[in-house]
């Protein structure tokens, strides 16, 4: 056999015990960081909401021109900020196994 095939076979043969701590946050840290996240939060979803009147008002406008089209996508994107901004934490929790 081949030294590669012997190394596969030993390493395969030996037991590997791999922590998989879950996260913890240090002390005296979930207090600050939740409420700075919190304020995070909020002012992203303000500055949807201005989004979405943003883009009402170009649309109203654009209306009565015929090129109001556009402006659906960019209210497209909106929503789906406003989605990612309320999901955030579940998002991350899913996406990190937690």
């Amino acid at each position: 056999m081949s030294l590669i095939a012997h190394s596969f076979d030993l390493l395969s043969s030996l037991p590997f015990a791999i922590p998989d701590p879950g996260p913890v946050a240090p002390p005296g840290f979930e207090g600050p960081v939740g409420i700075i996240l919190g304020w995070v939060k909020w002012i992203g979803l303000i500055v949807a909401v201005l989004g979405v009147i943003i883009i009402g008002a170009k649309l109203a406008i654009n209306v009565r021109r015929g090129e109001a089209a556009g402006e659906l996508g960019g209210l497209l994107y909106v929503g789906l900020g406003c989605i990612l901004i309320g999901a955030a934490v579940s998002l991350v929790g899913f996406l990190s196994g937690s």
